[in-house]
């Protein structure tokens, strides 16, 4: 055997070790991606679940579902004030979410039944105005921002929510 023998044999083993790790490498990508995909997956079911199951946000969405007139004078420091916010709450968070780009486009279509039927209440809208506007004279930050910005570029709320202090029956005192 005489060094140019080698010099090849090494040049084989050397390429079969690439093509090896290369393989090797995609396939872990491969399966990277696919964990990636089935951990958002199921992270899109638990906040589905939770919106469509929980006893208390289906009762609260009940109430946006049938558009009852639930905002006036006697709402604050009631037991529904609560309910209301905790949901509210949680929509804002889907549509945080959708903002930052952790759930993509179609992801959160999933939601955007819920979240509209909530915007167009005639209750949400005039409460959410009345925090919001209460926020910004308080100097604080508003709680359902994403879900008000939301409702603002879906038209599902008026152009001028943010601006006009006299769209909507002030409740709050501010």
């Amino acid at each position: 055997m005489n060094i140019f023998e080698n010099i090849t044999c090494d040049k084989y083993f050397t390429w079969m070790s690439l093509i090896i790790a290369i393989i090797s490498i995609a396939f872990a990508f491969l399966q990277w991606r696919k964990s990636i995909n089935t951990r958002r997956a199921e992270f899109i079911n638990q906040i589905l679940d939770k919106l469509r199951f929980d006893k208390e946000l289906r009762k609260i969405i009940y109430v946006f579902e049938y558009n009852y007139n639930w905002y006036d004078g006697s709402f604050h420091g009631s037991k529904l004030e609560k309910s209301v916010d905790m949901l509210l709450s949680y929509v804002n968070y889907i549509c945080y979410l959708k903002i930052t780009k952790n759930i993509s486009k179609t992801e959160f279509e999933i939601f955007q039944y819920e979240i509209h039927r909530i915007c167009m209440s005639s209750s949400s809208k005039c409460y959410l105005w009345n925090l919001y506007h209460f926020s910004i004279i308080n100097n604080a930050p508003c709680s359902f921002l994403y879900l008000i910005d939301y409702g603002i570029s879906e038209k599902l709320f008026p152009k001028e929510f943010k601006k006009n202090t006299s769209l909507y029956e002030k409740t709050l005192n501010w």
